[in-house]
């Protein structure tokens, strides 16, 4: 997959349904969002976690053509590529003030964590989504993408 440049790493359009309120509901909001990392985005200084996903470790290498990446960074820059200019939608799933925004958001109708957990490049994070994205996570395994082809 050919994924853009760090260069891209800026502020994108999203609409975000109640995303700023403590509980869920269906206000929207424009605001700038920039991709923090392959399962957080910023909105307005407040950190928004992209609900049921786990991305890769910071430490976890994956290696192609004989030299390793950070497999975080490339799960970083398929979240900008999938966002890109695009408007984004969340919904709210836990909006606790005492910890980050947790969302389920998407760009033209398709699941954001649906899109990373099948790639590769993010996992599901059963803690959270009592399995929800379980199936995809299997896939992607199975068919060995993304980080999952350098295990």
């Amino acid at each position: 997959m050919n994924l853009p440049s760090a260069a891209l790493r800026g502020f994108y359009r999203i609409a975000l349904a109640a995303l700023l309120m403590p509980l869920a509901g269906h206000a929207t909001l424009a605001a700038e969002i920039s991709v923090i990392a392959g399962d957080r985005i910023e909105v307005e200084g407040r950190d928004i976690h992209l609900w049921g996903v786990r991305a890769p470790e910071a430490d976890a290498l994956c290696y192609g053509n004989g030299q390793g990446e950070p497999c975080a960074r490339v799960s970083h820059r398929l979240l900008e590529a999938l966002i890109g200019k695009e408007e984004v939608i969340c919904i709210v799933k836990d909006g606790r003030p005492d910890k980050p925004v947790s969302a389920q958001c998407s760009v033209d109708g398709a699941d954001l964590g649906h899109l990373m957990i099948t790639s590769g490049w993010a996992t599901d994070n059963r803690a959270e989504s009592a399995g929800f994205y379980e199936l995809q996570e299997q896939a992607a395994r199975t068919e060995r993408v993304g980080m999952w082809k350098y295990r």
